[in-house]
């Protein structure tokens, strides 16, 4: 059995995968702590000793619960958490020093890619748009005839929109209108595309997405289809119906509560930039892509699949989750 450690911007998470003769995966156990790292950033754009701490103690953790079990390699590896701070080889040493775990930092365009396999994966996908919003970064996928076209990984994330523009759980309208805002105009640097139908969402927010969905409209709980219609709903019911909603959240989802609005307004904008009518939701992501494509060391696809990055600076990186 393999376990892979991913330290994200919101959550850091352990899954551990048996891989049967054939390549086939299958998720065994996991395990994950809420540390939300991207508010452990100072004014100069470094971790602090607490975000330190924290990582490490997730990471012991992990370790005590990978000791009983029978496993061949661990694999950790960290988004936007790390590769957008100013100190991150400091970091990746004191982690290394603590828990004897070598971090690997992954670029936007790497991330971006492990989206695409690892949602492939499970959901096949022809033409359309896979979406990642991590809680530091958004990754964006343009996907025609089966095959990756093209890749942004924009500064834009769930738990940095909150950080950046909320002063308590849930944001004002003001500052529901400045995340809008700030959200459309660093997705001017993703690429642009014909209207796109389809969105093949993945992570943390678009699972809260489908489960919120089925509780509010009473769809069956297997169901991880949802319209762009109901996903803008959604948000006008936690800017009207809070009480309803707020239950609804902490029931589902307590530890989004406050990074669920900034990243389904980030939702609306990739919507309304591209056009989309349908979300599909993804039971595989980042996680399984970077099993596939740095343990099994499976290739994207067909040779010579065409990925190019565009950043916010439009200079490639960039991102996170």
């Amino acid at each position: 059995m393999v376990a892979i450690i991913d330290i994200g911007s919101n959550t850091i998470r352990l899954c551990v995968y048996e891989i049967s003769a054939d390549g086939d995966i299958r998720q065994m156990f996991k395990m994950k702590d809420v540390v939300g790292l991207a508010g452990h950033i100072d004014k100069k754009n470094l971790l602090t000793q607490d975000g330190i701490k924290e990582t490490c103690a997730s990471l012991t953790k992990f370790r005590e619960a990978l000791a009983g079990m029978d496993i061949s390699e661990t694999h950790t590896f960290a988004t936007a958490s790390l590769r957008n701070i100013l100190n991150t080889a400091q970091v990746v040493e004191a982690v290394k020093r603590a828990t004897g775990y070598d971090v690997t930092v992954i670029s936007g365009e790497e991330e971006a890619i492990c989206d695409f396999m690892g949602a492939t994966n499970r959901t096949p996908i022809t033409d359309g748009l896979l979406v990642d919003i991590g809680g530091g970064s958004t990754e964006l996928v343009l996907c025609k005839n089966g095959k990756l076209e093209q890749a942004a990984s924009v500064a834009i994330g769930s738990l940095n929109m909150f950080s950046r523009h909320v002063s308590r759980v849930l944001p004002s309208r003001a500052q529901t209108e400045r995340i809008r805002a700030d959200a459309a105009d660093k997705l001017t640097a993703a690429f642009k595309s014909k209207p796109i139908s389809a969105i093949c969402g993945v992570g943390g927010s678009m699972r809260a997405l489908y489960k919120l969905n089925n509780s509010v409209f009473n769809e069956p709980p297997e169901n991880r289809i949802v319209s762009a219609k109901n996903a803008k709903k959604l948000l006008g019911l936690i800017e009207t119906d809070t009480h309803m909603m707020v239950g609804k959240i902490l029931n589902i989802c307590p530890e989004r509560i406050h990074t669920i609005t900034p990243g389904f307004i980030i939702l609306g904008a990739i919507i309304r930039k591209y056009g989309c009518k349908t979300i599909i939701v993804s039971e595989s992501g980042v996680r399984e892509g970077y099993l596939i494509r740095n343990v099994l060391r499976r290739d994207i696809g067909k040779p010579g699949t065409p990925v190019a990055l565009v950043s916010r600076n439009g200079k490639g990186g960039g991102g996170g989750s």
